[in-house]
C-alpha cells in the first residue's frame, strides 16, 4: 500500500539515504528522527542497514559532543551480518538548553567506511508521519540484495570505538571477524605497557572496556587479535581517555581600595608640611604633589598608619597644587587626588638676604625691535622672583626676560600648557637678561616663563604665565 503523500508532514520526510558500492558488494544506511518526548528531552532516531557484501559489517551509532566532566556519550554498537539488514532505534537524550547534539553513524566493512549524520528532531513527528518512514525503510530496504561466495581467510573486518572517552567510565567496542575459531583483545599505553586483555567469542559483537583513571589524559591502543585454521589478522584503534583533572575555580581579581582620602589643611605656606589621611587596602603606592604644569614638586610612600607627609615648596606667588594619591594591590589600581594652595613664602635665610626686595620696577622691552615707547615695566623685586618679564609678548619675535639676581644652577625657559619646553637657556653669572625666540604659531593653552635653580639641597621653580599675541 502507498499512502497519499498529502499525509505526511513534509518536515519529517525520510531522506533518501547513502550507498556505497565496493568490489564485495554495496553497503547502504540511512539515520533519522522519528520521535520526540518533551517530557522525558528524549529523541528517538531510526537506523536502517543493508549489508550486501559476504563479509559482517560493523555499526556504530553515537550522540557526539563536546565531552565535559558530567557528560556521557550515547554510543551503540551493532553487527549487521553478511547479505541482511536491520532497522533499529537509537534513543539520545536532549540538553535542557541549546541546540541537540549531532547524532553520527559509522558503518566499517572490509575496505569501506561509510558515515551518516541525521537532522535535528523534528517536534511535530507523531503516528501517520513514523508509519511513512516505517514505509520508506522498508522500500529502501527491499531495494538492496545480492548474492556471493564468501572468502575463508580468517580477518577482523571491523573495530569500531569511540574516539574519545571519559577515564573511568564504561564504553563499548564493538567488532566483526570472519572465519575465526579464537580471538582476544589488549589496551595498551603507547609506550608498549598492557592495561587490559580478555578473550573474545569469534564471529562479531560488542564488549565493555573502562580505561584506567588519571588525572592527565592519556591515549590508549585497542586492538583485536583474531586467530583461524587459515592464519590471524589482528586490527587496531587508538582511543583518548579524558583526565579528570578540573581546573580550581578562577580567584576574584584583586582590587585596590582607596577610600576616605583628606587633607589636614587644604591651604599651607611654602616649607610646611602637608599631612594626607586615606584608608587603602594596600601599602604599595605612591604620594605625589604636582603643580601646575604637572612637575611632582614632592613624593612619600603610602604608611600602614593611613597618614603620609609631604613637605609645600616655596613659591614667590600662591599657586594651586595637587595631590595624588596611588594605590595598586595585585594587578588592581586606585586613585584619587585632591587641590591644595600653596601660599607664597620665602625661607628664613633669603628673607635675612640683602638681595633687593623693593625699589623701582625692572623695565622690560616688548620685541627686539620695540620702541621706548613700546616698552612695559615689571616690578621683579615685589616677590623676589630672580626674573623679570611682561606678561604680554609678541609672536614670532624675542621675549626678553630680565636677570635680577643670579642663582646657582639658574636655567629659564618658555614652557607650552603641557609641560614641554619650547626654548631654553642656561643663565650666565655675567648676563643680566637673555632672549628666548618666540614661536610664529604659539601653541593653544596657557604658556609661561620658567625658571629652575639650586636652593640648598633641592631645586626650586619661578613661574611666570605669560601671553602671546599675534599682529
Amino acid at each position: 500500500m502507498a499512502l497519499p503523500s498529502t499525509h505526511v508532514p513534509a518536515p519529517i520526510a525520510a531522506r533518501a539515504g547513502s550507498v556505497l558500492s565496493i568490489p564485495l558488494g554495496e553497503i547502504a544506511g540511512a539515520l533519522h528522527a522519528i520521535a520526540l518526548d518533551e517530557k522525558t528531552r528524549c529523541a528517538t532516531y531510526e537506523l536502517l542497514v543493508a549489508n550486501e557484501t559476504p563479509n559482517p559489517l560493523a555499526t556504530f551509532a553515537y550522540a557526539s559532543e563536546t565531552p565535559r566532566l558530567g557528560n556521557l556519550i550515547t554510543w551503540n554498537a551493532i553487527v549487521v551480518p553478511p547479505y541482511s539488514a536491520i532497522a533499529i532505534t537509537v534513543d539520545v537524550a536532549l540538553p535542557r538548553r541549546g541546540s541537540a547534539p549531532r547524532v553520527v553513524a559509522e558503518l566499517h566493512g572490509e575496505e569501506a567506511q561509510l558515515t551518516l549524520d541525521a537532522d535535528p528532531p523534528n517536534r511535530h513527528a507523531r503516528g501517520l508521519a513514523r508509519r511513512a518512514t516505517l514505509l520508506a525503510s522498508a522500500l529502501f530496504l527491499l531495494a538492496l540484495g545480492g548474492a556471493s561466495v564468501a572468502g575463508t581467510k580468517t580477518q577482523v573486518f571491523a573495530l569500531g570505538a569511540p574516539e574519545t572517552v571519559r577515564a573511568g567510565s564504561p564504553f563499548s567496542v564493538a567488532y566483526a571477524l570472519g572465519h575465526a575459531t579464537d580471538a582476544e583483545y589488549s589496551v595498551e599505553t603507547p609506550d608498549g605497557m598492557q592495561v587490559r586483555r580478555g578473550k573474545l567469542e569469534p564471529g562479531s559483537g560488542a564488549f565493555t572496556l573502562r580505561l584506567p583513571t588519571a588525572p592527565l589524559s592519556s591515549g590508549y591502543d585497542v586492538s583485536i587479535m583474531a586467530h583461524g585454521r587459515f592464519g590471524s589478522d589482528a586490527r587496531t584503534t587508538h582511543v583518548v581517555a579524558l583526565g579528570t583533572e578540573t581546573k580550581p575555580a578562577g580567584r576574584p581579581a584583586p582590587v585596590a581600595r582607596l577610600d576616605d582620602v583628606a587633607l589636614e589643611n587644604d591651604s599651607v605656606k611654602g616649607g610646611d608640611p602637608i599631612a594626607i589621611d586615606y584608608r587603602a587596602n594596600s601599602r604599595t603606592g605612591s604620594v605625589r604633589l604636582i603643580d601646575e604644569l604637572g612637575t611632582v614638586r614632592a613624593e612619600a610612600l603610602l604608611r600602614s598608619d593611613g597618614r603620609s607627609v609631604l613637605v609645600a615648596p616655596y613659591v614667590d606667588a600662591d599657586q594651586d597644587f595637587r595631590v595624588v594619591i596611588d594605590v595598586e594591590h595585585g594587578s588592581g589600581h586606585a586613585q584619587a587626588e585632591v587641590p591644595v594652595r600653596v601660599l607664597r613664602s620665602l625661607p628664613d635665610s633669603v628673607a635675612r638676604s640683602d638681595a633687593p626686595r623693593t625699589g623701582a620696577g625692572v623695565p622690560v622691552v616688548v620685541g627686539e625691535n620695540a620702541q621706548p615707547g613700546n616698552s612695559a615695566t615689571v616690578d621683579a623685586s615685589a616677590d623676589n622672583a630672580p626674573f623679570a618679564v611682561a606678561p604680554v609678548q609678541a609672536a614670532g619675535q624675542s621675549i626678553v626676560v630680565a636677570i635680577v639676581r643670579h642663582e646657582p644652577d639658574l636655567h629659564v625657559a618658555l614652557m607650552g600648557s603641557s609641560g614641554t619646553e619650547l626654548v631654553g637657556q642656561d643663565v650666565a653669572a655675567d648676563e643680566t637678561s637673555i632672549a628666548l625666540a618666540a614661536p610664529e604659531h604659539p601653541p593653544t593653552g596657557r604658556m609661561a616663563i620658567v625658571a629652575t635653580f639650586t636652593k640648598g639641597f633641592g631645586q626650586e621653580t619661578v613661574i611666570r604665565p605669560i601671553t602671546l599675541t599675534t599682529r
